[in-house]
């Protein structure tokens, strides 16, 4: 009777049975690792991101910054709420180039005199950053679409 329990057929089952056992407890705690670090992966892909908005919208605000003088110095206009960005066109190819930001701008307030920026929205895919002279800030924020439609 005890001969049959402990038969060689019963042990190599039963190894292959723990092995079996290790090996998919393994792999449940590595995709339970991957599960847990996927979410604060892309929290800090997400920080990088924006980051790099924030130092476009910087090189931004120097482009703007040096146009503005170069305008008023020339005693050309510098705003245009009907062009792109609410500058001139030559002023807003100018600041593009200038900056080689590859997101867009909206230029939203500017001093008395029409010539100092004192805030300006800078959009990069789906980061929006916010400037703001008075006190000096720059505020970025993400933005995603849940739903896109198109009218037809």
């Amino acid at each position: 009777m005890l001969e049959g329990l402990y038969s060689k057929r019963n042990i190599s089952e039963k190894q292959n049975n723990r092995w079996l056992i290790r090996i998919l407890t393994a792999i449940i705690l590595i995709l339970a690792v991957l599960v847990a670090a996927i979410p604060g992966t892309l929290v800090i892909m997400r920080r990088a991101d924006a980051q790099v908005a924030l130092g476009n919208a910087k090189s931004l605000r120097m482009a703007l910054d040096t146009a503005s003088m170069e305008t008023y110095a020339s005693g050309e206009p510098f705003r245009d709420i009907s062009s792109n960005g609410g500058v001139t066109e030559e002023i807003w190819r100018e600041v593009i180039t200038d900056s080689k930001v590859p997101g867009d701008f909206w230029l939203l307030q500017t001093d008395k005199s029409g010539y100092e920026v004192q805030s300006f929205l800078y959009r990069e895919g789906d980061f929006t950053v916010e400037y703001c002279k008075e006190p000096l800030t720059y505020e970025v924020s993400y933005q995603q679409n849940y739903i896109q439609t198109k009218s037809r």
